[in-house]
């Protein structure tokens, strides 16, 4: 890789709660932003790293999207469930491929927590890694500026901010991200519950 345009890593969240096989509306408009990015030669290559439950669906919005991508620029390695296993295995393909210009997309409620995260992933300088939210990548283009005002009301984004707060009370949060990597499947089975419970209020 020549080292000029990124590699991005596509933030993963979960299924819609209304339709099977779709990505929910989070991960939609995160989609939407990497899409942008590489149908402009933003970035180079686009990372999905989430269990295959997730990224079979994400893979294959973003083929719709973009039915000129090719094999080799879409790179999925589906083994994580963790925001801390998705930076660590990005973290990982970017040692083993030589990638040293990288970015990842996630939302903007989500954000701090993925900083925190690439802080502690990240040592080598060596590496250029940035965190950019899909609100501000999309929010350049006139035509998402609907999308972006009807997500600040959005259940899926009420319930993001709900947990971004839990996993951010000292003690309960470490709790939870101590434990969850161990539940697996199990974790996204229990968080889509989770949801659905406070998107029904």
């Amino acid at each position: 890789m020549s080292g000029e345009r990124p590699v991005a890593l596509l933030h993963s969240y979960l299924a819609d709660r209304e339709e099977e096989g779709k990505p929910d509306r989070l991960s939609r408009v995160n989609i939407l932003a990497v899409s942008e990015l590489y149908r402009r030669g933003k970035i180079d290559k686009i990372c999905i790293t989430v269990i295959p439950e997730l990224s079979n669906m994400q893979v294959k919005r973003l083929k719709t999207l973009l039915n000129d991508i090719s094999e080799e620029d879409l790179v999925v390695k589906p083994q994580t469930v963790t925001t801390k296993e998705e930076v660590t295995t990005f973290g990982d393909l970017a040692k083993e491929n030589g990638w040293n210009n990288l970015i990842t997309i996630g939302n903007p409620v989500h954000l701090p927590r993925i900083r925190k995260e690439i802080k502690k992933a990240f040592k080598e300088k060596s590496i250029r890694i940035e965190a950019k939210s899909s609100s501000e990548i999309l929010s350049e283009y006139t035509r998402y500026a609907q999308i972006l005002r009807d997500m600040e009301s959005w259940p899926e984004q009420e319930s993001q901010k709900f947990l971004e707060k839990i996993l951010n009370t000292p003690i309960l949060g470490r709790i939870i991200l101590y434990i969850a990597p161990h539940f697996s499947k199990r974790k996204i089975a229990l968080q889509s519950w989770g949801f659905k419970l406070l998107e029904r209020k």
